[in-house]
């Protein structure tokens, strides 16, 4: 048995670090994003209707805060952020026109120690509104205003302390929770490139 000596500290299960370069990542740190992407229409479910695809390219801006600062060890170590994002843009492929929303997220940031490169997994959901109509898109979408569901993989790439460039790829689902039949919904799997800024 390890007897720990008098005056030495005792043995801790993580730790928290604090580099010149982890302040993007310390508590109460903010961040905005901008963001335009793509996605594209993934059917999960086998069905003998013959839905349309519904494709769609967004703008995202996004406000987040840390939530804690980084800690742990190894590869999992890192800290949450909350974030808050509104998102835009039009329906290139399929019935409809628009498509516009705001979703509330969790993430969370894989932080190492002086590394420009920080991965990060998010999950969010929110509100979406679009003019996709119901007869049009064959039930997956039957009323103006629906929920959107989010879970998304991404990485930062830090030019200096504030400024990142961001690449992510995810999936989206959009449905009304059962609120209305019919409700088939819109699964989607795209990604976003953009830029971030730490303040």
């Amino acid at each position: 048995m390890a007897v720990a000596q008098a005056g030495a500290p005792a043995p801790q299960e993580t730790m928290i670090y604090r580099q010149p370069n982890d302040e993007p990542f310390a508590r109460g740190t903010k961040e905005f994003q901008e963001l335009a992407g793509g996605f594209r229409f993934f059917q999960f479910h086998n069905t003998d209707n013959d839905y349309p695809s519904i494709d769609y390219v967004i703008n995202t801006f996004r406000l987040g805060v840390m939530l804690n600062d980084p800690r742990g060890h190894g590869l999992f170590a890192g800290n949450f952020e909350f974030l808050g994002e509104a998102f835009g843009g039009g329906i290139v492929q399929g019935p409809g026109d628009v498509i516009a929303g705001a979703t509330l997220i969790f993430r969370y940031n894989f932080v190492q120690p002086k590394a420009r490169f920080v991965p990060y997994f998010q999950i969010g959901a929110g509100g979406v509104y679009t003019d996709i109509g119901e007869k049009e898109s064959v039930g997956q979408i039957s009323l103006p205003v629906e929920f959107n569901l989010q879970g998304i993989g991404g990485l930062r790439y830090f030019l200096n302390d504030r400024w990142s460039l961001i690449g992510e790829i995810g999936y989206r689902h959009i449905s009304n929770a059962g609120l209305h039949s019919p409700n088939v919904g819109v699964d989607s799997i795209g990604g976003n490139v953009g830029v971030g800024f730490s303040f």
